[in-house]
């Protein structure tokens, strides 16, 4: 009688402190990432294996403590995602199964739209007067953008949507713009110190299809201004500015993506996804790991890491992180 007494006694109390450990854990936040290369995180990251603590979208991810899922797509057009997102769940993507239930969705594309039709082209072109072939890329994209926008506010209109405009990566030396266009330039006059600020009029004619949207629809989305981000570094400091490209002349740096992530964070913080505390402690264990982990032969970590502990930002660690790994090569392992 008495161990029967016991075991009524102790389940409900096992149950009940079953039912309180459930109620004080924190549902995480689910965040899915649409989009292009850019978006996917396919370059800038050195080594590879650090891809998801280099791309913008693990680095927000990990340090907000985020369940995240990347569905972008290398090379995609606005074109190519409006009709993307409406295809019907296939296979272990389930895409719109992620977008129906995710509390952020963040959008990168545009880049594609304007990089794939030649910058050097477009460029020639609007130094003739000549804005045929933008115009048509730019109403493209504006009906591509208000019908992205509608379909995922369909799917889910309680989700933080967040689209990140297209920064500029021309600079003096910038392969992006070719022999041919560059002939046709100096035929007009133009050379290069002169390409960054005709690219950037071009890139803000693309970006100004995600401003105008937002103008008419207040409130259907928060603008992550990479161009913005990008272009007020290199404008302060060029040298940096460069930094932000990859090699390859197009796509961002591991440090570009992480100035990407820190232009998201502020939204995310001032929109309440995001605690601006929890954050920083665990971008500075995310940034000390890496230097311990890839550059203990080459960085004087030690002295890195207590600055980066000092760090009042999560903007300032990036600067400090990349700063002191410039052109010091990881551990490879």
């Amino acid at each position: 009688m008495r161990r029967k007494l016991l075991v009524l006694i102790l389940v409900p109390v096992f149950l009940l402190s079953f039912l309180l450990v459930g109620c004080n854990e924190k549902e995480k936040v689910h965040v899915i990432f649409l989009g292009d290369s850019i978006g996917e995180g396919i370059a800038g990251m050195r080594p590879v294996s650090e891809r998801e603590r280099d791309a913008y979208y693990g680095v927000l991810g990990i340090r907000n403590g985020y369940d995240f899922k990347n569905r972008a797509i290398s090379g995609s057009k606005s074109g190519d995602l409006l009709a993307y997102i409406q295809r019907e769940d296939e296979g272990i993507r389930m895409t719109q199964s992620l977008i129906r239930t995710a509390d952020i969705i963040h959008v990168s594309i545009l880049g594609n739209d304007l990089l794939l039709s030649d910058i050097g082209r477009l460029i020639t072109s609007v130094a003739n007067n000549d804005y045929k072939h933008i115009n048509s890329i730019v109403s493209n994209a504006e009906s591509n953008i208000a019908q992205i926008v509608e379909i995922l506010k369909g799917y889910n209109s309680d989700a933080l949507l967040i689209i990140q405009t297209v920064y500029n990566p021309i600079y003096e030396g910038n392969t992006l713009i070719s022999e041919q266009s560059r002939a046709a330039l100096a035929e007009l006059g133009i050379y290069e110190d002169q390409y960054r600020e005709l690219a950037g009029n071009i890139v803000e004619m693309v970006n100004a299809v995600v401003h105008d949207y937002l103008e008419a629809h207040p409130g259907a989305f928060y603008i992550a201004d990479g161009y913005k981000a990008f272009d007020d570094i290199y404008n302060e400091d060029p040298v940096r500015g460069k930094k932000l490209i990859f090699v390859d002349d197009a796509h961002p740096s591991a440090e570009g993506h992480g100035i990407m992530a820190d232009i998201n964070q502020t939204i995310l913080e001032e929109t309440g996804y995001a605690n601006a505390r929890t954050a920083l402690k665990n971008y500075k264990e995310m940034r000390i790991a890496q230097l311990e982990r890839l550059y203990s032969d080459t960085v004087d970590v030690k002295a890195v890491s207590k600055t980066i502990k000092k760090a009042k930002s999560c903007a300032e660690i990036t600067e400090i992180y990349f700063s002191a790994i410039y052109e010091k090569l990881p551990d490879y392992y």
